[in-house]
């Protein structure tokens, strides 16, 4: 079957499904996250004495400013993976890396813009108050002493070297080095996760940051797929089965490490019916396992389609396996700001924290996918 032409009824109706896609997905993911905060109770805090909860406005800002970091990672990674791997060209970059290299440079920008401006909103959360009264003074002092605010700083700062640089790439080489940067930009809010403070710290940690670089690998990888608009025929083949290679290590990546920081999270196996975190990460499960089911009727039924010139089948259900992802995420962003059944601990830890100038901080508020 021919490629409609550009400028054609059939393309312009094409690029208006992949923008609804995109428009879907980031509704699914909003929503998701919305129903999970509800559910699990994370946007009603129950006061304790001695620790000031938020205001309502930064209780909904700062999950909200996540998943927005979580959806420019994923696209940012997604297209850059397109750009190196999945299209890579031959001396200078093919023409649908070169288009993926260009929507690198928005979703790149948004990235480290929404790092920034969750600098003074995470400061609010840590000190239990709005963020009209946070002052830049504090910000700085933020970002200088304390750990998790250097971390947004140093993801900002990579992601903007990615945007800057993403224009004027020209080389497979260079699309390589961006996303090795856009991959490590993902990396050391995991070192500042409340996994960072579990007793299998060190395990904790390599769980996290291993599902970050499956997740963003996964989903963007399907998610560039999807929206490169030009890329027909033989060399979309191509593309589809070099990410289905990849599609299924990344999923037992994500699945593994997934298995890894629950078990440094949860104490015993009845928490996972009988504590709102358990809860959520089994509904995270589900949706993952869904995803995992349809990545493996792709491979049985879709593919062979796509190469007898039938795309349609393959975007039908790469879309609904966006969309599953995009939920996945948004139940991660909810998950990420739902506190972990406790752990017994003596006496003096459970004052361990209170003094200093800032509390200790609330779980899951810092880094892009902070999910387990």
């Amino acid at each position: 079957m021919g490629e409609p032409r550009a400028g054609t009824p059939e393309r312009q109706t094409a690029t208006g499904r992949r923008s609804l896609l995109v428009v879907g997905a980031g509704l699914v993911a909003a929503v998701t996250c919305a129903l999970t905060l509800w559910a699990a109770g994370a946007i009603d805090p129950v006061p304790l004495p001695g620790i000031p909860v938020p205001s309502a406005e930064v209780t909904w800002l700062v999950p909200a400013l996540q998943l927005l970091n979580d959806a420019a990672a994923v696209v940012t990674v997604g297209c850059l993976l397109g750009a190196a791997v999945l299209v890579p060209g031959g001396p200078t970059i093919s023409t649908a890396g070169y288009r993926w290299l260009r929507m690198t440079t928005w979703s790149a920008a948004v990235w480290a813009l929404a790092a920034l401006v969750s600098l003074p909103l995470l400061l609010a959360d840590f000190l239990g108050t709005g963020v009209e009264v946070v002052s830049l003074r504090a910000v700085y002092s933020f970002v200088v002493d304390i750990e998790q605010g250097r971390v947004l700083l140093v993801v900002a700062a990579l992601a903007a070297v990615v945007a800057s640089s993403a224009r004027t790439v020209l080389t497979p080489t260079g699309a390589r080095v961006l996303l090795v940067i856009a991959l490590a930009a993902t990396v050391p809010p995991a070192f500042t996760s409340h996994s960072a403070d579990e007793a299998d710290h060190d395990l904790a940690v390599a769980g996290l940051a291993l599902h970050v670089l499956g997740v963003v690998g996964w989903a963007g990888g399907l998610l560039a797929l999807l929206l490169a608009a030009r890329l027909t025929g033989p060399t979309r083949t191509a593309a589809v089965g070099r990410f289905s290679r990849l599609a299924a290590p990344l999923a037992l990546l994500v699945a593994g490490s997934g298995v890894v920081t629950s078990f440094t999270r949860l104490s015993a196996p009845g928490q996972l019916v009988n504590t709102s975190y358990g809860i959520v990460l089994l509904v995270k499960t589900a949706a993952l396992l869904a995803v995992v089911t349809i990545g493996w009727w792709h491979r049985r039924r879709t593919l062979s389609a796509l190469g007898a010139g039938r795309p349609g089948a393959f975007f039908r259900l790469a879309a609904v396996e966006v969309l599953l992802l995009a939920a996945t995420i948004g139940v991660g962003v909810g998950l990420s700001r739902t506190a972990p059944p406790p752990v017994p601990q003596p006496a003096e830890r459970a004052v361990e924290g209170a003094s200093g100038v800032l509390p200790t901080p609330p779980p899951g508020t810092v880094g892009v996918f902070e999910r387990e």
